[in-house]
């Protein structure tokens, strides 16, 4: 086989490839606009929901721009979308990756999913319970011995949705660590002995997420971390003993 016939199969293959990626990216964001527009029409229960956070702080929130409401709106429907078409994200990027896997592995991909569904799901729930609140209380009695607190809906729905995502995100942590050992990229000896290290990440990246600047805030955020990364040695270890 000469040397430009192996060049061509390569290059087909990374068009393959590029062109199945495409497809899957394409599907979901179908998926997920599909959704944004039904939550969109149920945009005032939505919006209910987002706002019982801050309800008994602030009873009403204002706007100061004639498309704010609307734009709130979107953003809302938008992060409805993702939220429940995650498990057809989840999959696509799952189906693109899984050749590149290990067969032995592909067979518990299943697994995998179902438990990075599960996390996502309960990051979610951690910040709209506990993290939000929380957020709030603080922020919100901070100042108002210095002012009324006036927020406007666009502002409160932006930090509404961070805090939403960076606790979804943020809870996936076991299942990188149980995949990259499951996979064989990383061993559990580098894990268990890079913990100080993985700690120090932790409170900085918590320090940068946490929207308020005190301490308690970002153990807050913290320690929920630190629990999920030691979740997520167990696991590992748990994973090369039965290999």
């Amino acid at each position: 086989m000469s040397a430009f016939y192996q060049e061509e199969l390569k290059k087909l293959d990374v068009v393959t490839h590029l062109e199945e990626l495409r497809r899957r990216i394409l599907v979901s964001l179908v998926v997920l606009v599909i959704i944004s527009i039904f939550a969109f029409m149920q945009g005032d229960k939505i919006l209910a929901i987002v706002k019982r956070p801050i309800r008994t702080l602030v009873p009403d929130l204002i706007y100061i721009g004639p498309t704010e409401a609307f734009v709130s709106y979107l953003k809302i429907s938008l992060l409805t979308g993702f939220i429940i078409g995650f498990p057809v994200i989840l999959y696509h990027a799952w189906a693109f990756i899984s050749p590149a896997i290990l067969k032995e592995i592909r067979g518990r991909i299943v697994i995998w999913f179902i438990f990075a569904l599960a996390l996502f799901m309960t990051g979610i729930t951690f910040s709209y319970y506990v993290a939000i609140p929380a957020a709030l209380k603080f922020l919100i009695n901070f100042g108002q011995d210095v002012a009324i607190p006036r927020i406007t809906l666009g502002k409160y729905v932006s930090f509404f949705g961070a805090l939403i995502m960076v606790g979804g995100i943020v809870f996936e942590i076991p299942v990188v660590m149980a995949l990259l050992t499951d996979a064989g990229i990383i061993k559990t000896r580098v894990l268990r002995e890079k913990r100080h290290f993985a700690v120090l990440i932790i409170m900085i990246f918590a320090a940068v997420i946490t929207p308020t600047q005190d301490v308690l805030n970002m153990l807050m955020f913290a320690i929920p971390m630190v629990l999920l990364y030691e979740v997520g040695l167990l696991i590992s270890k748990a994973i090369e003993r039965r290999k």
